[in-house]
This record gives structure tokens, sequence and C-alpha cells, in this order.
């Protein structure tokens, strides 16, 4: 079975995008908290165009310049290895200036000092690479719990038609993003009705329905 990974960032072009939630792919529900597998390349995310305008020191793009991407990912890795314990931690990834990380309202204090401490050892051409913060909604946790319980109502779902393709933590928009085999809008309402707003669903292949 194919397995779904979260998108890491190690080439010139890709965004960093680490998350330790649930990825599942339909009929093997899995998870990983591993930085690694399909990079998404090509371009900066909708989450950098409307939040990342500027560039890092001296004019670096750390999204596109492929060694200062790889710099940035080499601290986006230590990151994840120690902020993830903090309730109100939401994710991270690497955007034009250098790391943007997720918290639910204003940062901890003890998260923002982890973060600084961290990113004095992980430098690019002598300097330090900025880290900012964007405030969410839901925290890492709290998206991992849906998650997980969409791994555990996958097979109830499909005796009722609603054959997910792919479910996972989704950055850009602060959601647990699942994908269906066979979309309909009255499937998605179901979906939603059950999982609320924490949820957004997009079509794999739609099924046209008749009038």
């Amino acid at each position: 079975m194919r397995r779904f990974r979260r998108r890491t960032v190690l080439a010139a072009g890709t965004v960093l995008l680490v998350a330790a939630g649930t990825v599942g792919c339909a009929g093997s529900p899995s998870s990983s908290s591993e930085v690694a597998g399909t990079a998404r390349a090509g371009g900066t995310s909708p989450a950098q165009a409307g939040s990342t305008a500027t560039l890092g020191a001296g004019g670096v793009d750390f999204s596109r310049d492929q060694e200062a991407n790889y710099a940035a990912s080499q601290l986006g890795q230590a990151l994840l290895g120690r902020l993830p314990r903090f309730s109100g931690y939401a994710g991270l990834q690497i955007v034009s200036y250098g790391i943007e990380v997720d918290t639910v309202g204003s940062p901890d204090p003890q998260l923002r000092a982890v973060a600084t401490s961290t990113a004095q050892r992980y430098r690019y051409q002598g300097g330090e690479i900025e880290i900012r913060y964007r405030l969410v909604r839901y925290s890492e946790r709290d998206l991992k719990a849906v998650s997980d319980r969409l791994s555990a109502d996958a097979k109830e779902l499909a005796a009722q038609g609603i054959e997910l393709s792919s479910w996972g933590i989704d950055l850009t928009t602060n959601k647990v993003e699942i994908g269906l085999a066979h979309y309909t809008d009255g499937y998605r309402d179901t979906l939603l009705a059950r999982y609320g707003d924490r949820v957004t669903v997009t079509p794999h292949d739609v099924v046209m329905q008749g009038a």
C-alpha cells in the first residue's frame, strides 16, 4: 500500500510543511511523525503568498534558494524535535524570510525561548534564520485528534459509500484536509456535520450528480 507522508524541503523551490499529525490513505491508515516524503515543487504555498512578502536578511529567499532552503530545513527538523510538546504549537514551515511557526494565541514564552535558542545553533551565512509566528485557531494536538478519529472511522464511512482517499493536517488552512475517492456534495456535508469546522473536504474523483 502507498503511504502518504507530510512534505519536506531539501531542494530549491520547495516548501517545508512539517507536522507530526496523522496522514492516512484508503485501506491503510497510518501515522507518521517523520519529516519526509514528497516535496512540494515550484513556487510558494498559498500561506507564503498571503503572509510572507518579505525576504530574509540580504534578500535571501529561503523557500527558493537551494542552499538557504537546506539550512532552513535543518533548523526546521531541530524545531520539530522541540516544539510539539507545547500545547499551543500548531506546525511550522519554511517561507521566504525563514521559518514560520503556527501557534494558538500568542506564542508561549517558553516555546519562543526554545525556538530562539535553537535558531542560534542553526545559522545561514553567519546570521540567524528568522522565525516569526502566525496565530491560528487549532493546535496540532486538536487536529491530530480529528485525523486519528478519521482513521478509526474509515471503514464505517466506507460502508456508507464515503471512501476516504487521504486525510491529514494541512498547515496552510489549519485544518484536517480530507480527500474523497468519489466526491459528492452530500458526502462532504455528512463529513462536515460529523467532524465540524476542523476539516475541509476536497474532491479527488468528482462524481457528477444528475438533475
